[in-house]
């Protein structure tokens, strides 16, 4: 009996299984013809049985297109099925399976297949959500890392089109291993700026400070802060300012123009009075280290080839770093590297950077510079007042700078603005509120709107004393004129001097007189002129003094002629002397003509400060007002000056002091001076400043 069982079971083993293959087989006969609808039948029914194949049939009617069944979800699944079953089937089934065409190598090809099929998908609609589906169901396919930098740029690209604070939120979340999570952070950060100073008034740029203070665009909102604040950049703005926001980054800035802008000397009482005026300011110890320097005189010096500064001690103040440096103006000096000009304060701290191909000092709290090829106007916190656009710039007359562009010249204030158009062939510097200019080679006269006070119709034009010019017309002659235009001398004279003592010479026939401010001729035109009386014969302490062929004359302001008998001639009156001439020799006399000085002179100049130059044996010396000899005259020439005497022997020049002593031997080409108390003495070896106070040599070249 249990043989009969035994074979019953085996026999029905053998047909089940018999079955399951003729479903296995009929499955792919059907897939070949495309009957896709039996062959679907047949490979589901031989899941039981023949699962590796069944899976593997189904895997393929699904993953084509071809069919009503077409679905990569579908086909995906079956042929994880399909290849994990596979996997685990005896030899002698996976023999089996091969000879229908199921193997390792064509379950992982169709495996790729299905992959690449679901990713192009995916890639087509180009979506978060078509991304994301194929990450979530095709997770072990080689297309997994691209779809998801895909995905994350298309989420990244959604986020932009969308453009708000919220959306870029979601994708940091969202995203964080992103490669866009740090652009998209920088885009957060941007619209939380951007949505939150809508109004771009200076309470919104606080308001966000205040809720978003570790924002990276904290910055730019205090600059925005700090620009609205100080619009036209005055003293009152920059005060407001810095008393409001202690906490900007842009205070101590704030606080470092208003020291700018209140010290414009650097005297005690300034210094004084700005602590008074601003207790609270930030940087004390700085203010008082400013203050001690600036009472020292800065040099320029010179070591190898640096230049460098050193106080009027000898003492070196700034190390000699820099190719060229010009003494310091205003607190600032212009110094240079490698062709590039800049400015440095005392402290030796580069105030403004080396930016310009050219640099001059700085002159009521601005400064000419020449970037690239072009001329422009700065302040002191380098910021342009005048944009560098022009072929040159003057200095500027009455806060107006005269400037060049296309060969023409016009005006611009120093706030920017353009006072005139360039439409002149010259143009003057503003003085009083007035300049002269030169149009089609005619003169005339603008006021400080750029209109025209006297229009141009002059062959020439000058001012010769308050409010006064003279004025040539076509046929040369000269007259006189006020700044309106109005003629106050009639257009007769061939020529006409600046008013001196309320008296201006004029000349006609070769002839001069004088006239007074209103034009009157108070002094007769009877006396002979020449060319060189427009300077001779201008009145200085109520004296004129007029050359004449044979012997000069002096008169005075009424026109009173002054003459001492027996005297040759005369030199122009100064401090109480007249020089005066006689048997071909020189002395003085006083106002009076009572000879004063004995008359033994080869020449005799006339007095200033008490001492006049003389002349003996062809040499040059001085004397005091009693006559005696102050400087013996021992040099080819003397020039006496208010706080020294410049002497010249040998062709070399020399100084002594005020009192006549000896400060510094002839030995120099050229002498200048750099203050009231120091001199520079140059010559083809270098050159040395020099103490006038005491005659001690402050630097010498040469020997450093």
């Amino acid at each position: 009996m249990r043989m009969v069982i035994r074979f019953l079971i085996l026999f029905l083993i053998i047909t089940v299984f018999s079955a399951k293959a003729d479903n296995v087989k009929k499955g792919f006969e059907r897939l070949k013809v495309f009957d896709y609808f039996s062959a679907k039948e047949y490979f589901e029914k031989s899941l039981k049985g023949e699962m590796p194949v069944g899976a593997y049939g189904l895997s393929a009617i699904y993953s084509s297109d071809k069919n009503p069944f077409y679905n990569p979800d579908s086909a995906r699944r079956y042929i994880l099925i399909s290849d994990s079953t596979y996997k685990i089937a005896k030899e002698r089934k996976k023999k089996y399976y091969r000879e229908l065409g199921v193997s390792d190598s064509s379950i992982n090809a169709l495996s790729d297949f299905i992959c690449n099929d679901a990713f192009q998908k995916a890639r087509k609609s180009d979506s978060v959500d078509s991304y994301s589906h194929f990450i979530s169901n095709f997770y072990t396919c080689f297309q997994f890392g691209t779809a998801s930098s895909m995905r994350n740029a298309s989420a990244f690209r959604d986020a932009r089109t969308k453009n708000t604070s919220a959306a870029f939120k979601e994708f940091i979340a969202s995203y964080p291993q992103s490669d866009q999570y740090q652009e998209a952070m920088s885009k957060y950060e941007e619209r939380i700026f951007d949505e939150n100073t809508t109004e771009r008034t200076v309470e919104s740029y606080a308001f966000f400070i205040q809720n978003y203070p570790e924002s990276p665009y904290r910055t730019q909102a205090e600059k925005l802060i700090y620009t609205m604040s100080t619009p036209n950049k005055t003293l009152h703005q920059y005060v407001a300012y810095a008393r409001e926001y202690k906490s900007s980054r842009f205070n101590e800035e704030a606080w470092h123009e208003i020291y700018k802008l209140e010290m414009k000397d650097f005297s005690q009482q300034a210094f004084d009075r700005f602590k008074i005026t601003y207790p609270d300011y930030p940087f004390p110890q700085e203010l008082e280290i400013d203050f001690r320097l600036q009472n020292y005189f800065f040099l320029p010096y010179r070591v190898e080839n640096g230049w460098g500064y050193l106080n009027e001690l000898g003492q070196p103040m700034i190390k000699p770093v820099y190719d060229e440096a010009a003494l310091f103006s205003e607190g600032l000096a212009v110094v240079a590297i490698g062709g590039k000009y800049g400015y440095i304060n005392k402290s030796g701290k580069s105030v403004i950077s080396l930016l310009y191909k050219d640099a001059e000092s700085f002159h009521n709290g601005s400064a000419v510079v020449l970037k690239d090829s072009l001329y422009g106007v700065i302040n002191k916190s380098g910021e342009f007042l005048i944009d560098p656009l022009y072929e040159d710039i003057s200095e500027a007359g009455d806060d107006i700078f005269m400037c060049v562009k296309d060969n023409r010249s016009g005006y611009i204030s120093k706030k920017g603005k353009p006072i005139t158009q360039f439409i002149f062939d010259v143009a003057g510097d503003f003085k009083n509120g007035y300049a002269v200019v030169n149009k089609d080679e005619k003169y005339g006269l603008v006021n400080l709107t750029g209109s025209y006070n006297i229009e141009p119709e002059y062959e020439d034009l000058s001012f010769i004393g308050n409010g006064i010019l003279k004025a040539q017309n076509e046929e040369e002659q000269w007259g006189v004129l006020d700044v309106q235009g109005n003629v106050i001398l009639p257009f007769l004279y061939d020529a006409i001097g600046e008013f001196s003592e309320h008296r201006a010479l004029i000349a006609k026939n070769g002839k001069c007189g004088f006239i007074d401010e209103t034009g009157a001729i108070v002094i007769p035109i009877i006396y002979r002129y020449s060319g060189i009386m427009l300077t001779t014969g201008k009145f200085n302490g109520g004296f004129s003094f007029l050359q004449q062929k044979y012997k000069s004359i002096i008169i005075d302001t009424t026109g009173h002629q002054f003459s001492i008998f027996g005297i040759e001639d005369y030199g122009p009156p100064s401090g109480g002397f007249i020089p005066v001439r006689k048997n071909r020799k020189w002395g003085f006399s006083d106002m009076s003509g009572k000879i004063k000085i004995p008359v033994k002179y080869e020449a005799a100049e006339s007095f200033y400060n008490g001492y006049a130059k003389i002349k003996l044996n062809k040499m040059t010396g001085v004397i005091d007002s009693t006559g005696s000899i102050f400087i013996q005259a021992l040099y080819e020439d003397i020039t006496i000056m208010d706080n020294c005497i410049l002497i010249r022997s040998g062709g070399k020049s020399g100084l002594l002091t005020k009192s006549g002593i000896l400060l510094v031997p002839c030995q120099y080409d050229k002498i200048e001076f750099i203050s009231s108390f120091v001199a520079k003495g140059s010559d083809t070896g270098g050159f040395t400043y020099v103490n006038l106070t005491n005659g001690k040599i402050i630097y010498n070249s040469v020997e450093n």
